[in-house]
């Protein structure tokens, strides 16, 4: 019988965040491994982490349905020029939970959490918590229920289910964010390209040259070749002032004939490319 295989799986700390529950997905998900946690305080410090460690797997949050982009990790990954790559997504539904040592309502004057949380909450903050409640600013949704310990009991925090069992602190209400549909795509960090599925999908990032139309004939290249794109960003290239690197997701697997054929009419048209990752794409969300 062969010894299983003892891994690190790196995520966002700190306990009890939507990346942890993305992250007990992937460990139950990936039986062949066993895996050792270990929680980062930046999106930065994965990618590092996994670059340090090519057997290891990172998982980070990409894309919020409500928000967007997390423009922290796409920026990392465009930038990097090391062998990290996506390897997987997993999408999870987003329900947030006020979390308090008081389980009273009419006692909190003070709530704390990450701003989008905040923001993704404000309609029921404004019709059942005090009209001048004070918001508060924290790193994360785990770190404003961690900082709850340390507060009394008119403080509340925006955050998991998960958070609030592990810090010992009681659930006033759950699913208080204003969307319902609210989902967070994660992806998993390695340093190999999966084998193709047939449903795959392929980040890329690149940058036009300084030419009329560049952007648009790079474009025309993917419906020539029946590639369907599903997201597409600019982001400052971060040199000169004007300059912008693209963020593209479409379907397809980079070993796919027709994606090379793309690749290869599009590099007459671009200064810079970088292939984040060819990965299966999710099936289902995880529940």
């Amino acid at each position: 019988m062969t010894k299983t295989e003892i891994k690190n799986i790196i995520y966002l700390g700190p306990e009890g965040s939507y990346t942890e529950i993305a992250a007990d997905y992937a460990i139950n998900n990936l039986s062949n491994h066993n895996f050792n946690r270990m929680l980062k305080s930046s999106i930065l410090q994965v990618i590092e982490a996994v670059d340090n460690n090519s057997g290891d797997t990172g998982i980070i949050p990409i894309e919020n349905s409500i928000d967007g982009i997390v423009r922290e990790t796409v920026d990392n990954l465009i930038k990097t020029t090391s062998r990290v790559m996506i390897t997987g997504e997993i999408i999870i539904p987003i329900s947030h939970c006020l979390v308090s040592k008081s389980d009273n309502l009419a006692k909190i004057d003070k709530i704390i959490s990450k701003p989008e949380a905040i923001a993704q909450c404000l309609h029921f903050i404004e019709s059942n918590l005090h009209k001048n409640i004070e918001k508060i600013s924290a790193p994360s949704t785990s770190e404003a229920v961690k900082n709850l310990i340390d507060l009394p009991e008119n403080y509340a925090a925006i955050g998991t289910s998960k958070a609030a069992e592990i810090y010992g602190l009681k659930i006033i209400a759950k699913n208080i964010n204003d969307e319902k549909d609210n989902l967070t795509r994660f992806v998993s960090l390695g340093s190999k390209t999966p084998e193709r599925t047939g449903n795959d999908k392929t980040s890329i990032s690149l940058s036009t040259c300084n030419k009329s139309g560049a952007l648009v004939d790079i474009l025309l290249l993917f419906k020539e070749n029946n590639i369907n794109l599903s997201y597409i960003e600019s982001r400052p290239a971060k040199k000169v002032f004007g300059d912008y690197t693209f963020f593209i997701d479409f379907e397809g697997h980079i070993e796919d004939s027709n994606v090379q054929q793309t690749i290869g009419k599009m590099a007459p048209l671009i200064n810079f490319y970088r292939i984040l990752g060819s990965y299966p794409k999710c099936k289902k969300l995880y529940l």
